[in-house]
């Protein structure tokens, strides 16, 4: 993450996302150095950071030791967001009832106060739904919101404008990202199966935050040497978007 933001800038990002599910790895040097570091990254490129991704568990098939590991980490990563000013962090909804979910979620706000961006996520398990995603935000009052994950959406067989006007008001981030309908391939727009025309229109008439993308896997066999190229070309495909 720390290679790659200079990287951005230098090719003309203004604002990033910081996925913390990095810290998920074993070997992660996510600390509170690596923080700092993160800070003097943005004040040096002059950046904002407008949200980030906590790492993410499938939290009902964990052991009570690991479920309260995975607890902690993701706890880490809102006292690591809110250091850096991030406005919200998106944490995955837990397998499961809406209750559940609404119990889980106010624990996690009880240990660190700052907003949670609730993701819907891609199979009939999980919370997907945009119906269910506004029960939860609505009995947590204020304290979370709604992230949309164009991907996971389109998987579903959900329309992406009916999802955004059904969310309108509850919608505080994106996950921009395309593919073929049925795998999370995490795509630039226009290389999967999504109408983008049509989503991009209704994004410029229901909302009014960031489209930020989450196209990791688009890059995963490019060497960090012809990164740049990457994210030239990712840029002209968002001005290509935003022109629509």
């Amino acid at each position: 993450m720390l290679s790659l933001i200079p990287l951005y800038a230098e090719h003309g990002y203004t604002a990033l996302d910081l996925n913390f599910c990095e810290m998920m790895n074993p070997h992660s040097a996510i600390d509170w150095e690596y923080i700092e570091k993160l800070a003097d990254l943005r004040d040096k490129y002059k950046l904002k950071y407008i949200q980030s991704h906590a790492p993410y568990f499938d939290y009902q098939r964990l052991s009570d030791d690991d479920r309260k590991k995975a607890d902690d980490m993701i706890i880490r990563a809102m006292e690591y967001s809110k250091a850096l000013g991030i406005p919200h962090i998106v944490i995955h909804p837990i397998r499961g009832s809406i209750s559940g979910n609404i119990s889980y979620f106010s624990s996690l706000l009880d240990r660190c106060e700052m907003k949670i961006g609730i993701e819907n996520m891609e199979s009939e398990d999980e919370i997907w739904r945009p119906e269910d995603l506004l029960e939860i935000t609505e009995a947590l009052k204020g304290n979370t919101g709604i992230v949309l994950d164009t991907g996971h959406a389109h998987m579903m067989g959900l329309s992406i404008p009916d999802f955004i006007k059904t969310t309108e008001e509850n919608l505080i981030g994106t996950h921009i990202a395309d593919n073929n309908g049925k795998e999370d391939q995490h795509l630039l727009p226009g290389f999967g199966t999504i109408c983008w025309e049509e989503t991009v229109d209704t994004f410029r008439k229901h909302y009014k935050g960031y489209l930020t993308y989450e196209c990791m896997k688009f890059s995963a066999g490019i060497p960090h040497e012809a990164a740049g190229s990457i994210i030239e070309l990712s840029l002209s495909i968002s001005k290509y978007l935003l022109g629509l």
